[in-house]
């Protein structure tokens, strides 16, 4: 630049104060009410191997997480087709089989056939004749279209690496007046803080993904030790 243009300290100041407009202007503003940038996207934790699957039927499991509330709050029926996605060893799929007796069935899915070979070897022991294991996808659970009445995800939506195509699939699943029922452990206070961050999910982060997903929040529960409950139906008209 010129030294004539600051051949005097009036002209100078002048000048400055326009350079300095001039940034601040061109610089970029925050979203109206946003006041700062979005939160990244959250990142799925990963997928617990079948090599930890004994951490699945650990002693003292069924006191720490109260399956039975889960069930109540489910409504099952005798005869109802329900599934587990993300079923492990089963821990849940054997109480789902046992609640709807055996004119009812369970698909219990899971991406790992391993995980699948030991649930059928808990369900054998225990003489439980109706689940039927599913070798699932990334994306697709592989259940019958309109064809499931409850679903249940335990501790295991915050692992899919890609959820959104696997909810949309899962939204088709659900038969007229069906629900899903989802297990997770919270991130808000401390009393799932034996629980690493990654799978561990708030309240708020959930509903907003399956708020965009075309699910429709029916009651939340928070009875569980250390765990949120969430019952969703399909919401009608919803084009996720």
């Amino acid at each position: 630049m010129s030294q004539r243009l600051f051949d005097s300290p009036r002209r100078a100041r002048w000048i400055w104060t326009l350079i300095v407009l001039a940034v601040a202007c061109a610089a970029p503003l925050p979203a109206a009410g946003k006041g700062a940038a979005p939160p990244a996207k959250r990142q799925p934790a990963d997928v617990m191997s079948f090599e930890r699957a004994g951490w699945l039927e650990r002693k003292g499991r069924a006191e720490t997480e109260k399956p039975e509330v889960v069930l109540a709050a489910m409504e099952l029926r005798e005869g109802m087709t329900v599934a587990e996605v993300g079923a492990g060893t089963g821990f849940f799929s054997r109480r789902l089989a046992k609640a709807v007796g055996p004119s009812g069935k369970v698909y219990a899915v899971d991406i790992q056939p391993e995980m699948l070979d030991l649930l059928k070897t808990y369900a054998a022991k225990e003489g439980i004749a109706n689940i039927v294991p599913v070798l699932g996808t990334e994306t697709d659970p592989k259940l019958p279209v309109h064809g499931v009445d409850r679903i249940l995800l335990v501790d295991v939506y915050h692992e899919l690496q890609k959820p959104e195509p696997m909810l949309a699939h899962i939204r088709e699943s659900l038969a007229p007046g069906g629900t899903v029922t989802l297990v997770e452990y919270r991130l808000e206070g401390e009393t799932a803080s034996h629980i690493t961050l990654q799978h561990r999910m708030s309240a708020e982060q959930v509903l907003a993904e399956w708020t965009a997903a075309g699910f429709l929040l029916v009651n939340q529960i928070e009875t569980l030790p250390s765990q949120h409950l969430f019952i969703f139906s399909a919401r009608r008209g919803a084009r996720p």
